[in-house]
């Protein structure tokens, strides 16, 4: 039996639950703290009656979305268009790159965050995260059992194989977003590139 395919929601809460789980975060203090607040400032205060019906109706919704322990997963409530990036945006850096990293893969793109710009002796500078690129690519390496024989066919392990071309795009993202760094930081255009989706500010 075929499993069923997963979807943005399933992503945005996997890493939510695995966040709580390393974290003493829980769906409480998520939706009270950081949810309802981001709600407001986006749709108005919580002074008035419907602004604590709309709080009272974004606490159920999350609590709903996040309540892994309901056995009938068909009922939960849809979760919002609405709260897609305002939800990634909520959590933490390390939990928000992989999960942009999955939704744009789910959309046929790589994900290749630039780095912001920062002044220094009054110049606009993107920085540099070559330490990024050797991780990368020394990860890359460590997992790429396939090539040890000096080609790839049917007889290579499937779980290496995925792994090894998980971490080769991976590698990818942060040589391109290297590229986009020194380019945005320089002025110059960049090279040939086309069809790559680029999150500037990432």
């Amino acid at each position: 039996m075929s499993s069923k395919p997963r979807t943005e929601c399933d992503v945005i809460i996997k890493a939510t639950l695995d966040w709580f789980a390393n974290s003493r975060e829980s769906i409480e203090s998520f939706s009270t703290i950081h949810l309802i607040p981001r709600w407001s400032a986006r749709h108005g205060g919580s002074g008035s009656g419907r602004g604590r019906a709309q709080h009272r109706c974004v606490y159920a919704l999350a609590s709903q979305r996040l309540d892994e322990s309901r056995p009938d997963h068909s009922r939960r409530s849809a979760f919002p268009l609405a709260w897609k990036w305002p939800w990634v945006n909520l959590l933490p850096k390390e939990y928000q790159v992989e999960v942009r990293r999955e939704l744009m893969a789910m959309a046929g793109s790589l994900y290749v965050p630039v780095p912001r710009f920062s002044a220094v002796d009054d110049l606009a500078r993107a920085a540099s995260q070559l330490h990024r690129i050797s991780q990368e690519f020394g990860e890359f390496l460590q997992h790429s059992q396939p090539a040890h024989n000096g080609g790839y066919d049917r007889n290579d392990c499937p779980a290496q194989a995925d792994r090894m071309m998980k971490e080769a795009v991976d590698l990818v993202e942060a040589v391109l977003s290297e590229v986009a760094a020194v380019s945005r930081g320089t002025g110059r255009p960049l090279p040939r590139m086309r069809m790559l989706a680029f999150e500037i500010g990432g």
